[in-house]
């Protein structure tokens, strides 16, 4: 075969290799993340089919051009899945899913179902020609009800995974002074990067709908890269940190607790501020002030209740009733005011801003940088300018 001949199949199997590729990448991950060894195991489930369903969903346009026209909807009968499994798996990051409670999942997966199998009878009976586009404008209802229920479906669910993500960056702050100790920075990059291409997805279907003739020849390309370079991201962050096959519940049952390391308070009701949680708060704040203990990197409200012997869900409370600030919020800033003394001390003027930003106990620059601006309204760098 010559260069020449060599170029023009790849340019006409691009996509084909280019989407198996990143599909086999996908299929391999979730097979890792499923037989990852850990104890909290349900959110690793989850990672693993939200992982496969994306892998499978980046080929599943290759795959309907081999199966018979009358079953091929069978193929995108899974779609709304990667958006549920998403869902449960921010979900179960802080707290036990109640199954029976996520019944209108299914419902809603069902209807999906049904759409897809709707639209498939109506090519047939209409005798249309796709010409290798998955989705076609035709001006029907249907397919104006259709198109009505794919951003529906996922306006829905990323208000509602939103909303899980919110209330697991509020439990791990409750617990923790780094969030990245327990993945939160992960949780969000795909969440927020699995929405992004679902947009950008739909955008292309605008562009295949109005721009037909000039589409044509580039049709299915931009979507094959997005899945697949979104398939990489997770393998790549996998690989180097696997941590993120660890994230540790916040909530968890009563019998793992003693293993968790996490605030017991999420399963009992703040009480009104007691003697008991103002001097709790106090000995908090010794610790703060007379041992640095905020100095430690990573530090967790466990060894705070460990090192003053009470049980974790008081100091919670007691931080949260009588500072009236949250685990997250009371360590940073501490670290935020001995960087302040740091960087007006000359005697550490040999230390870069980030060399500060570690001696205080941040674990990254960016962390750094974003709880001396929350605190001061400014920069390290414009703080030591304006000092």
């Amino acid at each position: 075969m010559s260069l020449t001949e060599f170029t023009d199949w790849m340019a006409q199997n691009f996509k084909v290799l280019f989407s198996f590729l990143g599909a086999i990448q996908g299929f391999i991950l979730a097979v890792v993340v499923l037989f990852y060894p850990q104890e909290h195991s349900t959110s690793n489930r989850l990672l693993s089919l939200f992982i496969f369903v994306q892998a499978y969903l980046l080929v599943a346009s290759r795959i309907v051009e081999w199966v018979p026209s009358d079953i091929s909807w069978i193929i995108y009968s899974l779609r709304l899945l990667v958006y549920i499994f998403l869902l449960f798996y921010v979900k179960s990051l802080y707290t036990q899913i109640n199954w029976k409670r996520q019944w209108y999942h299914l419902v809603l997966w069902i209807i999906d179902i049904l759409r897809i199998r709707a639209i498939a009878l109506f090519k047939v009976s209409k005798a249309l020609e796709t010409d290798g586009y998955v989705y076609q404008f035709f001006g029907s209802t249907l397919e104006i009800l259709s198109i009505i229920w794919l951003f529906g479906t996922m306006a829905l669910y990323f208000f509602l995974t939103y909303k899980e993500l919110i209330k697991y960056i509020k439990k791990a702050e409750q617990n923790f002074s780094d969030l990245n100790v327990v993945g939160v920075k992960w949780a969000k990059q795909i969440f927020f990067g699995r929405y992004l291409i679902g947009l950008v997805d739909y955008l292309l279907i605008f562009v295949a709908f109005t721009f037909v003739d000039w589409y044509k020849p580039y049709n299915g390309i931009v979507n094959v890269v997005i899945y697949t370079g979104f398939l990489y991201f997770i393998t790549i962050k996998g690989k180097l940190n696997p941590r993120i096959y660890q994230l540790r519940l916040i909530q968890t049952k009563p019998k793992e607790l003693a293993n968790s390391g996490l605030v017991e308070s999420v399963q009992k009701p703040e009480k009104e501020l007691t003697e008991d949680h103002q001097l709790i708060a106090q000995n908090v704040l010794r610790l703060m002030e007379d041992q640095k203990l905020y100095k430690e990197e990573g530090l967790s409200i466990k060894q705070v209740a460990d090192e003053l012997g009470v049980q974790l869900y008081m100091v919670s409370q007691s931080i949260n009733l009588a500072l009236g600030k949250n685990f997250f919020e009371l360590v940073n800033s501490y670290r935020v005011e001995e960087a302040k003394s740091m960087i007006l001390d000359d005697k550490y003027n040999h230390l870069s801003m980030i060399g500060i930003g570690f001696e205080s106990g941040f674990s990254s620059k960016t962390a750094f940088n974003t709880a001396f601006k929350k605190h001061t309204g400014m920069t390290p760098s414009e703080f030591k300018k304006l000092a």
